[in-house]
């Protein structure tokens, strides 16, 4: 007679006979010690005994077992997330989610992962422009696995990391494992690859990668090089209205900051003519709130027009700036450090004239006292709101990269004065517009650009806040940034 073992943790934990979380890919003893998990396959093991008859079970008691088993993780979710917040005091938005999966133990897939996402929204769409997770079509929820399991990983993630639940997190990463497998199958499948499900699953995914972190902290950049591949693939029509527009709009940041960090040797395919239009809202209101007026959904969409363009500076830039510390003997040619110095001066007279426009919807920030012991700065900049903190950084980031350019290109212009007060802007603006759950998000970009031309002091202190971020945010891992300088160099 065959049998197998009744515990379901890792192989080590077993062999070593202790509690095992039974997280996916690999649990925690495992992670904390440094060990490589075994996984959790069980062999298979002969057993004497007689062969009994089951009865026979109705049709009807199958099938329910079998959807039983189909939703599991989302029942054990459930499970978890009623048992954690019933041992703390909870808000008005917590205890509907409990009240709601306390009637049924075993909870609709849609209904369960709804009234999750309601709770993160809650506590994070008043921090952000768009209302977080506004893009995504709650009308689809409950009908393919694969976009129902994407969304409740990254929803548990972060009303996990909110109430400080290590249980519910855990859980989080374990769904994820299971709807990273289904986005496999759905991209392989002739039709299921190109469908609105599939590409709302991998950029949820990839969301989750940017919190949650998996094998790496920037795991993420690979995950966001598929999705624009998927997105080219599907090509611009596909994307030019509803809810495939409302994704590509809410995706435009990460998929721009994929080709800034990992490049794929061409610019951003964002900045070509026939994407151009598919990225702009025009004052449809598919990402931002009917409050929103038209003339700032404009300037909002000519911002990331704009930043599209970076990528096409950053990467001849680094080259260029590598050769001369380097020594290399594969310097850019003259001609392409002339067109790389027109290039960068064209957008920055872009850029600035973007600026004009953005100071009369955005007033300009003000000083504050530091709330935080650790800064290194006795007053920071305040904003109106957190959004229009996150336009300015980038403005002042892009301008950095775009001197940067000249500076390498040699161009006949001083820009020490400038560079300066930029870092400094970035670095105050971090304790306002990097608080909150969205924070690091919205700041990610300015630090690591701010980062490079920084003072030792304050790549220091940089470093430090990072930590702190990491908590929440695993795409600011410090182990992605250099070593602090050893120069006297850098702004202070």
């Amino acid at each position: 007679m065959v049998g197998v073992p009744r515990s379901t943790g890792c192989q080590l934990c077993r062999r070593r006979r202790v509690k095992c979380d039974e997280v996916r890919p690999e649990c925690g003893n495992c992670r904390k010690y440094g060990a490589d998990c075994p996984g959790y396959e069980r062999g298979i093991k002969f057993v004497s005994g007689k062969h009994a008859i089951r009865p026979r079970t109705k049709t009807g008691n199958r099938e329910g077992r079998e959807l039983s088993k189909e939703a599991s993780p989302f029942s054990a979710a459930a499970s978890r997330a009623s048992a954690s917040r019933s041992s703390r005091a909870s808000s008005p938005t917590s205890e509907s989610t409990i009240s709601t999966l306390s009637r049924s133990p075993c909870p609709n897939r849609a209904e369960f992962v709804s009234t999750i996402v309601a709770s993160v929204k809650a506590d994070i769409s008043k921090a952000d422009i768009s209302g977080f997770l506004s893009w995504c079509d709650m009308d689809k929820l409950g009908v393919k696995a694969v976009l129902d399991g994407a969304m409740c990983s990254l929803a548990l993630h972060l009303v996990g990391k909110e109430n400080e639940d290590e249980s519910m997190v855990a859980h989080s990463r374990t769904i994820y494992g299971h709807s990273l497998g289904q986005l496999q199958m759905s991209l392989r499948h002739e039709a299921e690859w190109k469908t609105s499900e599939t590409l709302c699953a991998a950029m949820l995914l990839c969301i989750f990668e940017l919190f949650a972190g998996t094998n790496s902290s920037d795991s993420w950049l690979l995950h966001a090089r598929g999705i624009g591949t998927l997105i080219e693939q599907r090509g611009p029509n596909a994307h030019s209205e509803g809810w495939d527009a409302s994704m590509i709009l809410a995706f435009r940041g990460v998929l721009i900051m994929c080709d800034m960090f990992f490049p794929s040797g061409e610019g951003c395919f964002l900045s070509r003519p026939e994407w151009k239009p598919v990225v702009r809202d025009g004052g449809r209101h598919l990402i931002h709130p009917a409050t929103h007026l038209v003339r700032t959904i404009h300037v909002i969409d000519e911002f990331f027009e704009r930043l599209a363009e970076i990528p096409s500076v950053l990467a001849p830039t680094f080259v260029l700036r590598e050769s001369k510390t380097m020594g290399t003997f594969q310097q850019p040619d003259d001609v392409e450090i002339a067109a790389l110095a027109l290039r960068s001066i064209e957008y920055r007279r872009l850029f600035n004239a973007w600026y004009d426009k953005f100071t009369t919807i955005a007033p300009l920030p003000y000083d504050i006292p530091s709330q935080d012991p650790d800064s290194p700065f006795d007053f920071v900049l305040q904003y109106n709101m957190s959004w229009m903190g996150s336009m300015y950084i980038g403005y002042w980031a892009c301008l950095l990269i775009l001197q940067e350019a000249l500076v390498q290109c040699e161009w006949p212009e001083e820009f020490e004065q400038s560079r300066g007060e930029l870092v400094r802007n970035i670095l105050r603006s971090i304790e306002t517009v990097g608080a909150g759950t969205m924070g690091p998000y919205r700041v990610g970009f300015g630090i690591r650009i701010a980062y490079e031309l920084a003072s030792t002091e304050l790549q220091l202190w940089v470093r430090r806040v990072l930590d702190r971020f990491k908590k929440t945010y695993a795409a600011t891992d410090k182990s992605t940034y250099p070593a602090p300088r050893t120069d006297d160099g850098g702004y202070s």
